[in-house]
C-alpha cells in the first residue's frame, strides 16, 4: 500500500511536469524506484516469517512475535510510501523549473526511505527473534504466552507511531521546501533541517523497539513486562507522532517565511527544536518504564502448560 502511494503520487507529478520538460522525465523516476523498494521490504519479511512456521511446534510465543514483525514492517513502509508520494509529487514539479532542487530533493526522499529500513530492522529482529528451534522454545515457554503479545504490541507501537510523526514531518516540510526552491535555490540545504529533526523521531522509535525486544524472554517474561513494554512504546511512538505533527507545520511554514526574512532563520530553529524535544520527553519516559519491566517484572509470570 505505501509502494502503491508513493508510485501514483510521484507518477501524477511526473506526468504533469513531462508534458513541458520530456528531457527530465527519466530522472524524476527515483522517487518510484524509492517507492517500489518498499515493498521488496514487505517481500523479505513476509518470506522470512513464512519459512519458520511448521505446523507440529509453532508456538504461541513465535506467533506473536511474527505478527508483531508483519505489522512493524508493513506500516513503517505504508508511513515512507506516503512520504515518498508526497515529496516526490511537490518535487519533481519543482525541479522541472528549478534544476538546481535536484539534490534537495533526493535528499529528502532519502530521509523517508529509512522510515521504511527503520521498520525492516525492528521487523527482521522480532520475526527471527527465537534463537532455539520452535520445539524447544514451546518446551522453555513456562509462562502465559499472551504477556508476549503485550510486548511485542509495545516494540511495534514504538517504531510505527514514531514512524508516522516522522513521515508527516518530512512530507510537510518537503512540500515546503519545493515550494520556496523555485525562487529561493541557494537556501534549499539550510532548510532541509526540519526533515532532518523529523527524521530523528523515527530514530527513537528504533532505539525504544531495539531495547523491548532484547529484554524478551519466553521462558520468564510475565505479564507485568508486558504491560511495562506496551505502555513504553506507546509512550515513545505517541510522543513522536505529536512531536512530527509540529515539525511538519512548523517545517512547512518556517522555510516558506524563511525565503523572503532570512533573518527568520533563528526563530524557526528554536521553534523546531522545542518541537524536537516532545519526542526526546516521551523516549525518556518509555526508556525508564521499559527498565522497570525486568527490575520489577522479571519471573512474575503464572505457570503456563504448553
Amino acid at each position: 500500500m505505501g509502494a502503491a502511494y508513493g508510485t501514483a503520487k510521484s507518477g501524477v507529478g511526473i506526468s504533469s511536469m513531462g508534458v513541458m520538460r520530456p528531457d527530465m522525465v527519466m530522472r524524476s523516476i527515483i522517487p518510484v524506484v524509492m517507492a517500489g523498494v518498499l515493498g521488496i521490504y514487505g517481500l523479505i519479511t513476509a518470506v522470512i516469517i513464512n519459512g519458520k512456521m511448521d505446523a507440529a511446534t509453532y508456538s504461541a510465543y513465535s506467533g506473536y512475535a511474527h505478527l508483531g514483525a508483519g505489522l512493524t514492517v508493513g506500516m513503517s513502509s505504508l508511513a515512507a510510501g506516503l512520504a515518498i508520494g508526497i515529496v516526490g509529487d511537490a518535487g519533481v514539479r519543482a525541479n522541472a523549473q528549478q534544476p538546481r532542487l535536484f539534490v534537495g530533493m533526493i535528499l529528502i526522499l532519502i530521509f523517508a526511505e529509512a522510515l521504511g529500513l527503520y521498520g525492516l530492522i525492528v521487523g527482521k529482529g522480532k520475526g527471527l527473534m527465537a534463537m532455539y528451534s520452535a520445539s524447544t522454545l514451546m518446551e522453555m515457554q513456562k509462562c502465559d504466552p499472551s504477556s508476549a503479545f503485550f510486548g511485542f504490541m509495545g516494540v511495534t507501537s514504538a517504531i510505527v507511531f514514531a514512524n508516522m510523526g516522522a513521515a508527516y514531518g518530512t512530507a510537510k516540510s518537503g512540500v515546503g521546501i519545493s515550494s520556496m526552491g523555485v525562487m529561493r535555490p541557494d537556501m534549499v540545504m539550510r532548510s532541509i533541517i526540519p526533515v532532518v529533526m523529523a527524521g530523528v523521531l523515527g530514530i527513537y522509535g528504533l532505539i525504544t523497539a531495539v531495547i523491548i525486544n532484547g529484554k524478551m524472554d519466553a521462558a520468564t517474561y510475565s505479564a507485568y513486562s508486558g504491560y511495562a513494554h506496551l505502555g513504553a512504546g506507546l509512550t515513545v511512538g505517541m510522543s513522536s507522532l505529536a512531536a512530527g505533527l509540529a515539525i511538519g507545520i512548523v517545517g512547512d511554514a518556517g522555510v516558506r517565511a524563511n525565503a523572503q526574512q532570512p533573518r527568520l532563520f533563528v526563530g524557526m530553529i528554536l521553534i523546531l527544536i522545542f518541537a524536537e524535544a516532545l519526542g526526546l520527553y516521551g523516549l525518556i519516559v518509555g526508556l525508564v518504564v521499559a527498565s522497570t519491566a525486568e527490575g520489577k517484572g522479571k519471573g512474575l509470570c503464572s505457570p503456563y502448560n504448553v
